[in-house]
Order: C-alpha cells, then sequence, then structure tokens
C-alpha cells in the first residue's frame, strides 16, 4: 500500500506550481549570491571576513559583527577636488580600515569607481568548485524553499479533504504519512542537486572554467547537508500534522529558516551567560538547532562539528516522525 500511497503522492506533488516556482527562485538567488561572490568587490571585505561572519551563522554575535565591518571598522574623511578640465565636481575619500582581533590599521586611498570597476573578479573568482558549493548551500536557501514546499504540500491535502477516504479505505494512516515525507526526501535531494548544477553552471559562465577537485569529502558533506535539510523539512510537517494548517506550517517554516529560533536562543545564551558567569565559553544554545549547523557546516569542519550536526539532524528528524505518527494514529479523520 505504500508504494501506491507513493506514486499517487508523487503526482500530486509534480502538479503543484510552487516545485518550479521555488527551483527558478533558488536559481535567482544562487545567481546573486555567485555574482557577488565572483565578480564584485563586495566593499572591501576579504575572504576571511566572509568565512568569519559565516562561522557565527544566524547568532546575534554574527550580526553585530557584521554591523561592525560595514560601518564600525570603517571611518573615513572625504575631500572634494574640482577637476581642472570641466566642472564636474569629483570626491576622494580617504578610508582606514581597523583589524578588531590584531589593532592592526590600513589606510586606502580611493578613487572615484565606475561600474566597470566594481564588475571584475570577485574575491572567489578563482576559487574551485567546492568552495563555491558550500557558500552556496551555507546559505542556506534550501531551507526556505523546503519549508514553503512542505507547508503547501501537506496542507494541501490536508484542506482538501480527500485523505479521509484514503484512511477509512485502507486502515494505513502512518503508510500515507511515510509517503508523503519521502516525497519530501525526494524534492530535498531535488533542491540540492539543483544547487550544485547551479553552481557550476554559473561558475563556468562568471568564471570562464570549472575547477571541479571533487572528493569524498564533498560528497560526505553534501550527504550530511541533505539529512540536516530532510530534518528541518520534517519538522516543519510535524508542525503541519499538529496544526492542519497551511498557514501556521508556512509561517512556523519560513521563520525557522530565516533564523528567527537561532537568534532568540543566541540572545537566550547571552542572558544565561550573564546570569551563570561559570558555564563555558564555547557554551550557545544555537549550537543544538539545524539552521545554525547548516550555516556553519563547512568542508574542513572538526570531527565535533560534523559530529554534532549529525546528532541533531537524527534526534531532530526521528522526534519529528515519531511526534506525527502519535499525532496521525490518534486523530479523529470524521
Amino acid at each position: 500500500m505504500y508504494l501506491h500511497f507513493l506514486k499517487s503522492e508523487l503526482y500530486r506533488a509534480s502538479k503543484l506550481k510552487c516545485v518550479y516556482i521555488l527551483l527558478a527562485t533558488l536559481f535567482v538567488f544562487t545567481l546573486f549570491q555567485m555574482a557577488i561572490y565572483t565578480k564584485f568587490d563586495i566593499f572591501g571585505m576579504t575572504q576571511e571576513d566572509v568565512y568569519e561572519l559565516g562561522e557565527e551563522g544566524y547568532s546575534a554575535e554574527g550580526m553585530s559583527e557584521a554591523f561592525d565591518m560595514g560601518f564600525s571598522s570603517v571611518s573615513g574623511s572625504s575631500e572634494e577636488i574640482d577637476a581642472e578640465d570641466d566642472d564636474m565636481l569629483v570626491t576622494s575619500t580617504v578610508v582606514t580600515i581597523t583589524d578588531d582581533n590584531t589593532g592592526d590599521t590600513v589606510t586606502y586611498d580611493s578613487q572615484p569607481v565606475s561600474l566597470g570597476d566594481l564588475w571584475g573578479e570577485g574575491l572567489f573568482y578563482n576559487e574551485d568548485m567546492p568552495t563555491l558549493l558550500n557558500l552556496n548551500v551555507a546559505a542556506s536557501y534550501h531551507f526556505l524553499a523546503l519549508a514553503i514546499f512542505t507547508g503547501i504540500f501537506l496542507g494541501s491535502a490536508y484542506r482538501h479533504g480527500y485523505d479521509k477516504n484514503l484512511i477509512v479505505s485502507n486502515n494505513c494512516r502512518f503508510s500515507l504519512f511515510l509517503a508523503r515525507i519521502t516525497v519530501i526526501a525526494i524534492y530535498t535531494l531535488t533542491l540540492l542537486a539543483a544547487t550544485f548544477i547551479f553552481t557550476a553552471i554559473l561558475d563556468a559562465l562568471f568564471t570562464g572554467e570549472v575547477t571541479w577537485n571533487l572528493d569524498a569529502a564533498v560528497w560526505g558533506y553534501m550527504g550530511l547537508a541533505f539529512l540536516l535539510a530532510f530534518a528541518f523539512a520534517l519538522v516543519v510537517a510535524a508542525v503541519a500534522s499538529f496544526t492542519r494548517n497551511t498557514a501556521a506550517s508556512l509561517t512556523v517554516g519560513v521563520l525557522l529558516s530565516c533564523g528567527f529560533l537561532s537568534i532568540g536562543l543566541s540572545i537566550a545564551t547571552i542572558l544565561l551567560k550573564h546570569v551563570f558567569p561559570d558555564l563555558p565559553a564555547e557554551f550557545n544554545l544555537i549550537d543544538l538547532t539545524l539552521t545554525q549547523n547548516a550555516e556553519t557546516l563547512t568542508l574542513d569542519s572538526s570531527g565535533k562539528e560534523v559530529l554534532r550536526a549529525l546528532l541533531c539532524s537524527l534526534i531532530y528528524g526521528a522526534s519529528a516522525i515519531v511526534s506525527s505518527g502519535l499525532v496521525i494514529k490518534r486523530r479523529d479523520i470524521s
């Protein structure tokens, strides 16, 4: 019966317009990010700055650090000079950048730049495919797509109400749910495969060639990225099972994918450390969330970070399936 349900749910999913709209949206997001990383000079940032912000993920510290990099760390004074050959006014800016960690100061005397000066070789222009793939996957755009797809896919089934006939005639509620989460797993894999393909195409388009360098570490990273994304989708599916409401599951899924829970837990961590100063320096509640692990996971993450991400994905995923199953079996279908 499971296979019959799976075939039926795959067909139903293929008829949803959101399946194709979300893939197109993922391409646009990837296009924008690849252009920023490979073709634009990102406001004077370095690769180390990008990786440092990535390590902070959705935390409040990361947001503060990004703000400091954009505003506090950069101070400048402008002087206006008149062009000799015409009446145009040209502005020259002296910019001082200070490294917060070492205290070193570097001063640049910048000249007016044009759009042509900005479009060239970006920070990651010469990087290989795995590095660019990691940047795109860590951006977690596929989490947002999964939240929307899962909410609509499950919500539409509950809204139309044809579950009752299927379940009453076959007496297998959980098999139907398993078929649906299998479809969600397939779409999760599709989104990650699309991210891989989009990255390769845009890498070739923007840099002229693709340096593949695909090894076991890359596939291991992609496998763990799949587990984290699928576990996240299962959490959204559990919300849909509890509420049987499209709007509720969509709202919760989108908020989670955008890191609102991580930001809240980051603030809670700061308060806990203030109340309990003996807590370890590395203590951080957001390290236990799926979105934070997906954001900070890299190709060279330590064994501890990989293990933490793996455990989080398994625990969240298993808890979501078990809780959903209990709710589904006990709910009155009338």
